[in-house]
C-alpha cells in the first residue's frame, strides 16, 4: 500500500518561510496553516515535488542535561541521511494518523513517530520553532516543527536503525560531529553556539 503523507503547498507557507533557520512562528499560525492548507499526497511523489512540503515532527529528546543524539544507520529509510548524526526525533504524518481536524492528526502522528523510535515518558514538551532550510534537495521538500521534550529514558525501539548517545550539548559546539542540517539549526537555537 502506498504511504501519503502530510503535506502544504510551499506558497501557502511564503508568509511565514521568510529566511532560513529555527524560525518563530507561533505554534497557533502553524496550526492554522495546517488545518486551512494541509492534504495528503503519496510520499513517492512529495519527496521530489518542491511545490509542497511536507510536515515533519522534530522532537530533540533531553534528559538530565543531555541530549540524545542518534547516528542514522545504513538501515534507515531515507538514503540520503544515512550515517549522519541527528538531535530530533520524528518523521512524516501518515493519513494513518488521520482524524476530523488536521492539527490533531499533527499531533496523532508525533506521538506515534516517537513511540516507533524511542521508549520514553514525556514530562515536558516545548514547541520551539518551524525549521525551515533550503540547501539540499532533502531540506527543500521538508518543513519541520521542532520541539524540545524533557524525557525519562527507557531505550530505543528501533535499534537496527540508530546508534545512540547521550551527549551534553556544549559538547556538540567543540567539533565537528556531521550533524544534519535541521540538527545543526536546532543546536544553535537551544544552545546559541
Amino acid at each position: 500500500m502506498e504511504e501519503n503523507v502530510l503535506v502544504v503547498k510551499t506558497q501557502a507557507l511564503s508568509d511565514i518561510l521568510t529566511e532560513e533557520g529555527v524560525l518563530k512562528v507561533s505554534e497557533e499560525i502553524i496550526e492554522s496553516k495546517l488545518r486551512e492548507f494541509g492534504e495528503f499526497l503519496p510520499r513517492n511523489a512529495a519527496e521530489f515535488d518542491e511545490n509542497y512540503r511536507q510536515i515533519i515532527p522534530y522532537v530533540v529528546m533531553m534528559s538530565e542535561g543531555k541530549v540524545l543524539l542518534l547516528r542514522r544507520t545504513t538501515r534507515q529509510g531515507e538514503k540520503r541521511l544515512h550515517n549522519k548524526y541527528s538531535l530530533g526525533v520524528g518523521g512524516h504524518i501518515n493519513d494513518t494518523d488521520a482524524s476530523s481536524d488536521l492539527w490533531e492528526t499533527f499531533k496523532k502522528g508525533m506521538e506515534r513517530e516517537i513511540n516507533e523510535e524511542v521508549e520514553v515518558e514525556i514530562k515536558e514538551l516545548k514547541y520551539i520553532g518551524l525549521i525551515n532550510e533550503t540547501s539540499t534537495e532533502v531540506s527543500r521538500v521538508h518543513l519541520g516543527i521542532a520541539y524540545v521534550a524533557e524525557v525519562e529514558f527507557f531505550g530505543l525501539r528501533e535499534e537496527d536503525m540508530f546508534e545512540i548517545q547521550w551527549i551534553h550539548p556544549d559538547e556538540l559546539c567543540k567539533k565537528d560531529w556531521g550533524l544534519e542540517g535541521w540538527s545543526k539549526l536546532v543546536l544553535k537555537e537551544i544552545t546559541g553556539c
